[in-house]
């Protein structure tokens, strides 16, 4: 390895140019690692050296595995119909309590993040099919799917997803509901990144009929909530076989006004339930016999807080083993939408709101690991 040195030179004026310090490789790509995802893009700017080494395929993935490099929430602000959608994103880093502003790519300013996988986003509109764009945040780079064929009118469109570990492929799962010979079918199509068009998936008659909330990619599966009149049932696929499988529910489960959501609780997918002034935490397991998913009712919270239409919340993420982050929302005095994040610990009944500056009105929240890493290889039509 080589010494560590600086060295110095004279520009055109005379004056003394100090060079930047000349180190081994290895360890400025070991500094590099231990920087924010971000910092590691303004280094890029430095010279050539550091750019090269922030490329390397090796670093790349080695900061992907990296403990410096933290799961981020990242913030969309929402807004009201008469004021235009900000064109940026709000990337918070919890532990430090800092967000900053992330510039969002003018072409996508409409479209909602439907889904996260490895850093990277899918984005779409709730009520058109096209486009489906997959975008990296931190690098700004995006790949736009193939268009669909579908010509009808479109009355809800959810998109997920993942990672196929069976293939090392991306793909994409979207369900919609339109109008076909005046009656509305509903659709899942799927494509892997790469391919040219997207092929429709055979779906059980159990969920063929319902509408669907937030879908959520988890261990090389994607889960949704689906929901018809007050019955709600989760439903997995599997990307590697592409095959659906609904999750049976207790007898004594009752969805009935309450909010339901997906998050990741030690390591184990949790179907989070708030009802009224409770909450319960139900634990998604697959049976040693027939490896059928089921779920199983895991704790119990009185929240003493009274949830409803005018005051609602969701639960973003586990902070430690004793609190949870929430985010938690309410209409102001001018029938405007707020939003904010609350830290709550369950065991002793208490909130603490979360402060942190810099964040918008109303915004939908998701978690988020920054990463560095190229977009996966998608078709681009030729007139794109």
């Amino acid at each position: 390895m080589r010494d560590s040195k600086r060295t110095n030179s004279t520009n055109g004026s005379g004056q003394v140019r100090r060079e930047i310090v000349d180190l081994p490789l290895e360890m400025i790509s070991e500094i590099l690692s231990k920087l924010p995802t971000e910092s590691i893009l303004i280094c890029r700017a430095v010279c050539k050296t550091w750019y090269a080494v922030s490329k390397d395929p090796c670093f790349v993935t080695e900061l992907d595995n990296s403990q410096y490099q933290p799961t981020r929430l990242l913030l969309k602000p929402q807004v009201g119909k008469d004021i235009s959608t900000p064109s940026y994103l709000v990337l918070v880093d919890i532990e430090k309590r800092k967000a900053r502003q992330i510039p969002l790519d003018k072409m996508i300013l409409d479209l909602q993040i439907m889904c996260s996988c490895n850093g990277f986003l899918c984005m779409a509109s709730r009520k058109k099919l096209n486009p489906v764009v997959i975008y990296n945040p931190i690098t700004m780079e995006r790949v736009i799917l193939p268009p669909s064929n579908m010509k009808s009118t479109v009355f809800c469109h959810e998109v997920g997803f993942g990672f196929d570990p069976s293939t090392d492929k991306y793909k994409v799962v979207r369900a919609y509901t339109g109008l076909s010979s005046r009656r509305k079918v509903r659709r899942f199509e799927i494509i892997s990144l790469g391919e040219s068009s997207w092929r429709e998936l055979t779906v059980p008659q159990s969920i063929a009929n319902r509408d669907g909330w937030a879908v959520m990619f988890w261990n090389g599966a994607l889960y949704w909530t689906l929901s018809k009149g007050i019955s709600t049932i989760v439903v997995q696929l599997d990307l590697t076989d592409e095959k659906f499988n609904v999750i049976s529910f207790p007898r004594y489960f009752s969805s009935r006004h309450s909010s339901l959501g997906l998050i990741d609780v030690g390591g184990h997918l949790t179907l989070v339930q708030c009802n009224a002034s409770v909450v319960k935490f139900w634990r998604i397991t697959k049976n040693d016999v027939g490896g059928d998913l089921s779920l199983s009712l895991q704790v119990t919270y009185d929240t003493h807080v009274k949830w409803g239409c005018a005051l609602g919340c969701s639960y973003v993420c586990q902070m430690n083993q004793e609190s949870y982050l929430l985010q938690v929302g309410y209409w102001n005095y001018a029938h405007q939408r707020c939003e904010n994040l609350s830290q709550y610990f369950p065991a002793k009944v208490q909130y603490s709101e979360f402060k942190i500056p810099g964040l918008p009105e109303s915004f939908k929240t998701l978690r988020l690991k920054p990463n560095l890493s190229p977009l996966p290889a998608a078709y681009v039509p030729s007139d794109l």
